[in-house]
């Protein structure tokens, strides 16, 4: 499992590096908030999330970052499976908002939608460190269009 998951995150980081121009060897903000997701790492989490972070889950539900971090220390939040594709950037200042397509699994009290996504990311750099600001799910509905990140919202 464990090695499962390290193969999709470090496709995932070759994918972001190459779509977001960052080819070097730094980590990535939204490969390491992927994996602190899936790992439920609250320190890094606690670095990566801006002050206002806001979790937007597949069903509408709003968390900020004290109640996602709150809900993955008490296992209430549980990143079962989380991955990401057909990465497009765009950056506006000191913005970029990373969409892609991928998968997603929690396990929560009410439970969420589960399985294939549009993930929306905005990242904000603020004195030279980059953090998350915005994370969003809308579950999609698999087509021949979603090869290339164009899906049916459900």
């Amino acid at each position: 499992m464990r090695q499962k998951l390290f193969k999709t995150g470090a496709t995932l980081f070759l994918l972001l590096s190459l779509c977001c121009g960052q080819a070097d060897a730094r980590a990535n903000t939204v490969f390491l908030y992927v994996e602190a997701m899936l790992t439920g790492d609250v320190p890094a989490l606690e670095t990566l999330l801006a002050p206002n972070y806001w979790h937007i889950s597949a069903n509408g539900h709003i968390r900020d970052k004290q109640h996602i971090i709150e809900g993955l220390k008490n296992r209430e939040f549980v990143v079962d499976k989380l991955d990401f594709a057909n990465a497009r950037t765009s950056i506006i200042g000191n913005a970029k908002m990373v969409t892609g397509t991928g998968h997603l699994k929690v396990s929560s009290t009410p439970s969420l939608p589960q399985g294939l996504m549009r993930f929306m990311l905005v990242l904000v750099t603020d004195r030279g460190r980059e953090q998350v600001v915005l994370f969003q799910a809308t579950p999609v509905i698999a087509t021949p269009e979603c090869g290339d990140g164009n899906c049916k919202i459900q």
